[in-house]
């Protein structure tokens, strides 16, 4: 039986890659969703939180606004993605989640700090949703 794999951001790039070479392996892929409720498969092995947005400038000169729609895709998206599909794959006792973060997340660079704490963000986050679902037979890891 194929793999099912969920892979938000796949419409170019990383995500893209992704879906393409899981698909060439036989897994069934399924790219972004706005509502991942919505998949009817019954099963989901393995999500791949891959949507994300890069920001550039200063803290100072940074509007507010950009700051939370960084954090919004980033952080808060990844959390929605996981948030929808772990009642799912608690009630199989299996599953993957995938969160792709940054080497940017382990320090601030130079206008390049709110994308930096976005990721830096995500890592922690994913650490602890780690050991929060390993009793149920999921894995939490970040990349």
């Amino acid at each position: 039986m194929s793999k099912v794999v969920l892979i938000t951001g796949a419409s170019s790039g990383i995500g893209k890659s992704v879906a393409t070479f899981l698909q060439d392996k036989g897994c069934k892929v399924y790219g972004t969703s706005r509502n991942p409720k919505n998949i009817k498969e019954g099963r989901l092995d393995i999500l791949v939180n891959n949507a994300g947005m890069g920001i550039t400038g200063s803290v100072e000169d940074t509007p507010t606004e950009e700051m939370r729609a960084v954090f919004n895709t980033n952080l808060f998206g990844a959390i929605d993605v996981m948030k929808a599909v772990l009642p799912q794959m608690r009630s199989q006792k299996s599953g993957i989640i995938i969160n792709v973060t940054s080497i940017a997340g382990y320090m601030g660079l130079p206008f390049r700090g709110l994308y930096s704490a976005s990721k830096g963000a995500l890592e922690t986050v994913t650490e602890a949703v780690s050991m929060e679902v390993q009793n149920f037979g999921i894995k939490a890891v970040n990349i």
